[in-house]
């Protein structure tokens, strides 16, 4: 029997709640509270949907991942290997279909699942 795996993109955004509310593109500490990422990253979505930029365009222009050189994608990973709210969105995606807000220890995230 095969392991499930998923490939997704995000967009995330730390807030000072964070795990470790240091953006991994800028460098800089985030000083913005849980309710404030997720207002701005609501903001990002909406840009999305109406076709202001893609989402991988959103994920190198804000995203406080280490992936957003890579538009937010995070490879393949399976079963485990991501937060459960995370993994748990993943799968509930259909292939190219973008999440609502999804919060972790790391942030506040929109997820874009890749395969």
């Amino acid at each position: 029997m095969t392991t499930p795996c998923w490939q997704a993109s995000h967009l995330l955004i730390k807030h000072s709640g964070s795990r470790n509310p240091v953006s991994r593109r800028t460098g800089m500490p985030t000083t913005l509270s849980y309710d404030e990422a997720a207002a701005e990253l609501q903001q990002w979505r909406q840009s999305i949907e109406d076709g202001k930029m893609t989402f991988e365009d959103a994920a190198r222009q804000r995203s406080d991942c280490g992936s957003y050189v890579r538009g937010g994608d995070l490879g393949v990973f399976g079963p485990g290997e991501m937060m459960k709210s995370f993994e748990d969105a993943t799968k509930g995606l259909e292939v190219g279909q973008m999440s609502g807000l999804v919060a972790t220890d790391s942030g506040v995230h929109l997820i874009k699942r890749i395969a």
